[in-house]
């Protein structure tokens, strides 16, 4: 991997549209980033870091080699919480102490974390890090300069006893699909428990006939809850963190 990125990805929960979204690029821009910056996802799961985790870790497989991610779901900014940089085998990422990253670190051989320590920053913002801070630090990156910090050990960081699956919804897309923070490898075609109906298995949405509901491996690699041509959010009364569970496991 180079010393510099190729590619900034900004991950966050913004929203889709969102004015947050064009500031951060504006300070990317005005601290002289040259590289592509990506929306790679602007509507990650409004404050809560723990669902984000493994829907970020669910892209990794399909990013280019080389990818900086500035990741910002951040319920906790302006506390005390810790702002870290990692340096993983085929990523950079930047982000806070609070989950968000747990899993990148977790599925990842060699993972150099630190602390980001900016001290000569000026007129930043008590509630806008992505922005003020985290946006300074990935421009130090793109541009080749080091950053000041100490080192973190992975044990140390918030989520590093999280599983490495999740058993509920943890995204919620514009087809009213539910996503769930279980992996789909090597796993049986069992019926998923889903807010107390059984849901059947399907490779895709055209094995179904239109308006049922079925779970496939989406291309991501995780298990999505969904209904051909219709909303499984609707069906199934979906939100954030609502469980499910394997039937005959």
């Amino acid at each position: 991997m180079n010393n510099t990125p190729e590619l900034v990805a900004l991950f966050t929960d913004f929203g889709i549209g969102s004015h947050y979204l064009g500031q951060v690029k504006a300070r990317l821009i005005t601290e002289r980033v040259s590289q592509p910056v990506i929306d790679l996802c602007s509507d990650a799961p409004d404050f809560n870091p723990r669902a984000a985790a493994y829907l970020l870790a669910s892209f990794l497989p399909s990013m280019p080699k080389g990818t900086l991610f500035l990741a910002v779901v951040d319920p906790g900014v302006g506390s005390e919480r810790r702002a870290i940089l990692i340096r993983s085998e085929c990523f950079w990422f930047i982000g806070p102490d609070n989950g968000l990253l747990s899993q990148v670190v977790a599925r990842s051989k060699e993972a150099k974390i630190q602390t980001i320590d900016l001290p000569d920053l000026s007129n930043r913002s008590r509630t806008f890090d992505g922005r003020d801070f985290f946006a300074p630090a990935a421009a130090l990156i793109c541009n080749g300069a080091a950053v000041a910090g100490e080192p973190v050990t992975p044990a140390s960081l918030v989520g590093a006893d999280w599983p490495s699956q999740l058993s509920e919804i943890i995204y919620l897309d514009g087809y009213g699909n539910g996503v769930t923070g279980l992996s789909g490898d090597g796993l049986s075609k069992k019926p998923l428990l889903v807010n107390g109906v059984s849901v059947p298995y399907a490779e895709t949405f055209s094995g179904v006939p239109i308006g049922s509901p079925f779970w496939y491996v989406n291309a991501n690699g995780l298990v999505e809850v969904a209904v051909n041509q219709g909303s499984a959010v609707e069906k199934f009364g979906l939100d954030i963190g609502v469980p499910v569970q394997w039937l005959g496991a």
